[in-house]
């Protein structure tokens, strides 16, 4: 039986291999490489982008994570929630330049699918597994304990997981099954957004989750990311308009670390923890979160120009965790 290290050998080879540039792959990221075109200020005197230890695919596009990043809308009052089906499938996913990492996923992604109901809709979650590996699928919040998701699905299995949603707020999910950890940092993992029944004031709505690729099989994360990719929102920044209330839907999902944050440049944000709540809890510049801890956050760029944001774990934010939002 192939180790996970072999698999990860095995598996970006291969890819590489089809491509033609298998040599390339294998190479941590050059100087140069690191330097490619700037995607923020550059220190004077310096060849890399500011705040920037990683870069993403070079295929990666502006709208490559526009599902991950861009929440479904409300649905619509009266409208019954559809079935959602979710197949955990073994995926090799590019996390940046010269990486690829070899998940499982929800769906192909990493994070899966971001989800959407409103308090007290009845839910539907039809899970198949497509692996060699026993998986399952629990969420947090409120629900009978008859799906709570802990008992194995079996290779080629299936099940459906039904439960009223509630209560309202932000809600990871991910495989439970043993090692959880091991489960959940391999990519398996996603969120739940539940709107409180009157919904939430319009905003432009954004959600970031956390997540961190153990590159080599050492089973320690080397490189980070928002929704999957290193690198990805310092070289394609969010946008929004100068003034507008920004919702920001925030969970992290990194297991191997005791403790992540988020923290916003030249501007404050509303902290509503969990979102369980329509009154903010506090106001702030730097949240920390532990793993699967989440939060809502809010806030307005008053004047166009880049936002930077990060964890303040130096550790995440150099190795493909920062970005920038940028008020136009």
């Amino acid at each position: 039986m192939l180790s996970r290290r072999d698999w990860l050998t095995f598996g970006a080879g291969a890819i590489a291999g089809a491509a033609g540039i298998g040599a390339w792959l294998s190479r941590r990221p050059s100087t140069a490489a690191m330097a490619m075109p700037a995607t923020g200020p550059i220190i004077p005197g310096s060849t890399q982008a500011y705040g920037h230890g990683a870069m993403p695919p070079l295929d990666a596009g502006p709208l490559s994570l526009d599902s991950l990043t861009h929440p479904p809308a409300p649905l619509p009052r009266g409208a019954a929630p559809a079935t959602v089906e979710l197949d955990v499938i073994d995926q090799s996913v590019a996390v940046s330049v010269d990486r690829i990492f070899p998940a499982w996923t929800f769906g192909g992604t990493i994070p899966g699918p971001v989800l959407r109901a409103r308090e007290g809709d009845q839910l539907a979650v039809h899970l198949r597994n497509r692996t060699g590996h026993a998986h399952n699928l629990h969420f947090h919040g409120r629900h009978d304990i008859a799906a709570d998701g802990w008992e194995p699905v079996a290779p080629g299995g299936e099940t459906t997981y039904r439960f009223t949603a509630g209560p309202f707020g932000l809600h990871p999910y991910h495989c439970d099954f043993t090692p959880a950890d091991d489960h959940i940092a391999n990519g398996l993992y996603g969120m739940l957004i539940v709107d409180p029944p009157g919904g939430r004031p319009a905003a432009h709505e954004i959600s970031l989750v956390l997540g961190g690729f153990d590159v080599d099989g050492d089973g320690k994360s080397e490189l980070f990311g928002w929704n999957g990719m290193a690198g990805f929102f310092a070289k394609f920044p969010l946008k929004a308009l100068a003034g507008e209330l920004v919702r920001v839907y925030l969970l992290n999902m990194v297991m191997d670390a005791p403790l992540a944050s988020f923290h916003l440049h030249a501007e404050m944000f509303d902290v509503y923890r969990s979102g369980t709540s329509l009154e903010p809890d506090e106001r702030t510049d730097l949240l920390m979160l532990g793993p699967a801890e989440r939060a809502i956050v809010e806030f307005r760029l008053p004047a166009r120009g880049r936002y930077m944001f990060h964890p303040h774990q130096r550790e995440m934010s150099e190795h493909g965790a920062m970005g920038w939002f940028a008020a136009t």
